[in-house]
């Protein structure tokens, strides 16, 4: 056993703690703080930890101190606070900025600072003092007074370094214009300044009881709107329905409401009938009126019909619901039919070819001819589309435009007495099938008799 003497060399077991020599790298120090302990103990230490794969790069200025962390606990709990570091500058800075690189600067700097005074702490030193950003500024991206993205000087400490230098130079003002002959008195212009910093601090104090009370101020507002909110809305909710006289249904039931929306769909689909047929021609408006009223009126008495089929106790609210659904279908099938017969009008067209010559101008970013012909097509097809969809919504809004706001006040149109002939045509079903919805007095162009309800359905 190799016996090593008191002085200044370390005992078996001990950590010594060595100090990075002018241009030597961390991994270099690592190696010679291992051949110095070789050297005075009569072989390697107990544990010398390796740098954890990923980091390598990151904790190079550190692995002489890393290397001391003789717990794998201990190893863990430190990666998971290096980790984390990593997060906050990427969060701070984006993630277009190279983290690994600014973590890296960060512990050659604190390495650089500690000079030559001896880590006794590793763990401590690392997750304290090395690890941690350091920044008086509230700006997420300073670190010693740096951008870490830009590595310029930070702006907001330089403010606060100036607003100090405003600070002394007036303690300075009023410690020498009380004193004869221009002299400073040393003790005056510390007592002056400060004077001046507790102004300043009793000045932040009364601005931070302020802001404190604006927002309590604003916490009261806020509680006073959500309560007479509340109020609103539970006396919204006990309010019956307009319709049925259904209690507690916020003025429209459920059932009410679908068969409302059924009559909506309805007027959608024959706007977006006339729209697809042309502005033009009284007698193809009239022909979409009749098969589009009949079409819509159809799909919903038939999944009325089956639901009805299907035996049991059926609901009210369920055959309401299940008009509706059979409505938007329809309604997506026709405004389909509308959007295809529209992407084949000169317009979209000429979208479509105009998008395929620019997309085969670019052909070369593509392998093949072939490939870039695909993709063109792709890209075409798109916009002729998208040129249909916009063309439709147009032509919709141009015959929302033209129907009169007011019914009781405006004449009707050629459109409205054209629905209203063909609602007339419609038989009614006979009792014992009567499934369709209530008819609504707006689109029928006339009054609605009878209490509204779904004919033929027990409440």
């Amino acid at each position: 056993m190799t016996v090593v003497d008191g002085g200044a060399d370390p005992l078996r077991g001990e950590k010594p703690d060595l100090l990075l020599a002018e241009g030597e790298s961390g991994s270099a120090a690592s190696a010679s703080t291992l051949q110095a302990w070789r050297d005075a103990s009569g072989g390697p230490p107990p544990v010398w930890a390796q740098v954890p794969k990923g980091l390598e790069r990151v904790l190079e200025p550190v692995a002489m101190v890393w290397g001391r962390l003789d717990r794998l606990t201990t190893r863990r709990y430190v990666t998971k606070v290096v980790r984390a570091r990593l997060d906050e500058i990427s969060g701070a800075c984006g993630p277009q900025v190279d983290a690994e690189r600014i973590l890296w600067e960060r512990l050659k700097r604190r390495l650089t600072e500690q000079g030559t005074v001896p880590i006794t702490d590793p763990v401590g030193w690392l997750v304290s003092r090395a690890l941690p950003r350091r920044a008086v500024c509230p700006d997420g991206r300073c670190d010693d007074g740096r951008r870490m993205d830009t590595r310029a000087d930070c702006a907001a400490c330089q403010m606060l370094v100036l607003d100090g230098r405003a600070l002394r130079s007036r303690a300075f003002t009023k410690a020498t214009t009380a004193l004869t002959g221009g002299r400073v008195d040393q003790p005056v212009f510390e007592a002056e300044l400060n004077a001046c910093w507790q102004r300043e601090a009793a000045a932040a104090a009364v601005r931070r009881e302020h802001a404190v009370q604006e927002r309590h101020a604003r916490e009261r507002v806020w509680t006073e709107q959500r309560a007479r909110h509340a109020a609103q809305e539970a006396a919204r909710q006990a309010l019956a329905c307009t319709v049925c006289g259904k209690p507690e249904t916020a003025g429209l039931c459920g059932r009410c409401r679908d068969e409302r929306r059924v009559e909506e769909l309805v007027a959608e689909a024959v706007d977006v009938a006339v729209a697809a047929r042309g502005m033009g021609g009284e007698a193809y408006r009239l022909d979409a009126v009749r098969r589009t009223e009949r079409d819509m009126r159809g799909a919903v008495d038939q999944a009325v019909t089956e639901l009805l089929a299907a035996g049991g106790g059926v609901f009210a609210e369920s055959v309401a619901l299940a008009a509706r659904l059979a409505a938007e279908l329809q309604l997506g099938a026709l405004r389909r039919r509308a959007v295809s017969r529209f992407a084949y009008q000169p317009q979209a067209e000429a979208e479509y070819e105009k998008v395929f010559a620019t997309e085969m101008r670019r052909s070369y970013l593509h392998g093949s001819l072939e490939e870039a012909r695909e993709a063109a097509e792709e890209t075409a097809q798109t916009a002729r589309f998208n040129t249909a969809h916009t063309l439709l919504n147009d032509r919709l809004r141009t015959l929302q435009a033209a129907r009169p706001t007011s019914e009781a006040d405006a004449e009707p149109d050629s459109y409205a007495q054209a629905a209203a002939q063909v609602r007339g045509l419609i038989r009614p079903a006979p009792p014992e099938h009567a499934v369709s919805v209530r008819r609504s007095s707006t689109l029928a162009g006339q009054p609605a008799g009878g209490s509204g309800g779904l004919a033929g359905v027990g409440t």
